[in-house]
């Protein structure tokens, strides 16, 4: 097996090292241990369900340039997005609904940029500004909702 064999791999490994460090180091706001467990792990799995289906199926991108899965592939999708999703649930502020959507909408798609950028991401039938309204919907509702629904809760209880 070999290491960095692939256009902008170094770049994945970058994004993989820094938010995996970040969410073990950051300041534990809306979550527990527990709570980031529960929503890395969900937000893994969604992550390769709908990257499995995009790639797969609908042949929208390849990354690093083919059709196979690597070891870099498969750390990308697990790791970043499932770190991304963590970060945001754990800091989200419900007042600040539509600053978190922007702010975490913007840093996906620069994150997207990048690997397209850098050579690791081919897109086929897919242009990276594409990704604007999915992330905008995933973070200014489907989040938010998961956030509501999960852990909002347990932090009213947790106060008293």
């Amino acid at each position: 097996m070999e290491f960095m064999k692939y256009e902008g791999e170094w770049y994945v490994w970058t994004l993989v090292t820094i938010s995996i460090l970040f969410v073990l180091f950051m300041p534990k706001k809306n979550l527990t241990w527990v709570g980031i467990f529960i929503t890395f792990v969900f937000s893994a799995g969604m992550t390769w369900t709908f990257d499995t289906i995009s790639m797969s199926t609908f042949n929208l991108f390849d990354l690093a340039k083919k059709i196979s899965i690597e070891l870099s592939d498969s750390i990308l999708i697990g790791f970043v997005p499932a770190s991304i999703a963590t970060i945001f649930v754990n800091f989200y502020n419900p007042k600040k609904t539509w600053m978190f959507a922007f702010v975490f909408t913007f840093l996906c798609f620069v994150l997207e940029l990048g690997l397209v950028h850098f050579g690791y991401m081919k897109n086929n039938s897919w242009n990276t500004w594409y990704g604007i309204p999915v992330y905008f919907i995933i973070f200014k509702f489907f989040f938010p909702w998961y956030y509501e629904l999960t852990f909002k809760p347990l932090n009213k209880n947790s106060l008293n």
